[in-house]
Order: C-alpha cells, then sequence, then structure tokens
C-alpha cells in the first residue's frame, strides 16, 4: 500500500449530472404567477395562455405601471404650457426668423463710425471686424445677425 492520501482527478460531468439541469423542464414550475412566468423563461419553456402565467405577468406589469410616478412634475406641465412636448396644440408660436440682410431693426448691419475710442454699443449688440475683409467694421443687433456679418466678411476677404 502506498503512504499518503492518493487525489483523483475531478471527474467530468455525466448524464446524471446534467440531468440535474431545469432548462427545458416544465415540472416545478409556480403556474399563474408573475414568479412562474420567469421560471417558463429561464428554463426556456414557452408560456402560454393556458397556464395562466401570461395573464398574471400583463396583471402585474399593468399594476406596478399605475403605482409609478407620473410621467411629468408639476413645473414640467407648467413649463410645456401645461401639456407634454409634442402634443398637438400646446406649442408656442415660433419666433421670426428673417433672413440675413433683412433685420427690422433700426441700425443692425450699419457700418461702424470710425470714432476714437470706439463708443459703447448698446447692450446686446455686437461690433463686427474681420481682419484682412474688405467689409468695413459693422455693428450688428444680436449674435445671430453678427454670425451672418462675420460670414459676409469672410466671404469679402481683400486679395493677398
Amino acid at each position: 500500500m502506498v503512504s499518503g492520501a492518493a487525489t483523483r482527478p475531478t471527474p467530468r460531468p455525466t448524464q446524471e449530472v446534467m440531468a440535474l439541469s431545469v432548462i427545458g423542464k416544465e415540472e416545478g414550475i409556480v403556474h399563474g404567477t408573475p414568479k412562474g412566468y420567469k421560471q417558463h423563461r429561464y428554463r426556456k419553456v414557452p408560456a402560454t395562455e393556458a397556464c395562466g402565467c401570461l395573464k398574471a405577468i400583463r396583471d402585474y406589469n399593468a399594476e406596478r405601471a399605475t403605482d409609478r410616478a407620473p410621467r411629468a412634475s408639476v413645473t414640467a406641465h407648467q413649463w410645456n404650457n401645461s401639456g407634454f412636448t409634442g402634443e398637438p396644440g400646446l406649442s408656442r408660436a415660433a419666433r421670426v426668423v428673417h433672413p440675413p440682410g433683412d433685420c427690422p431693426e433700426p441700425g443692425c448691419g450699419a457700418k461702424d463710425a470710425p470714432a476714437e475710442p470706439k463708443a459703447p454699443l448698446p447692450r446686446g449688440w455686437v461690433r463686427v471686424q474681420v481682419g484682412g475683409s474688405s467689409e468695413p467694421t459693422r455693428v450688428y443687433c444680436s449674435g445671430g445677425c453678427a454670425a451672418v456679418g462675420v460670414a459676409l466678411a469672410e466671404l469679402r476677404m481683400a486679395p493677398a
């Protein structure tokens, strides 16, 4: 007899060990309950209307949906004029967007007076001067109009 403890290698799973798996087996499923529906999914056994699991999970989900918080808070409703974004008839009138050069604001796009030092502009107005452009320095009423002025000045670069 050999002294010392002999260790055996771990055997590979046999058919008996594999038979303990519940995948594909319907025995033991608690039918007619949400738990039973989850057991159907885990075991990969189709749930049917006859076993009651589909109705049970639909009822469970419907109950959970009514217990959830409302879709939006009170302040969100007020912000969206007492409705949800995208609902018909609740949108505000869009602001009027004028094409470039058609701003109705008097003085918008006018040449800046060559005064030394530069006079302060009204609040929110923008002075645009692009280096190397043949376009003179101009003043605009807003950032949107100023962006059009910058683009115009970039198109009218002086020859190098």
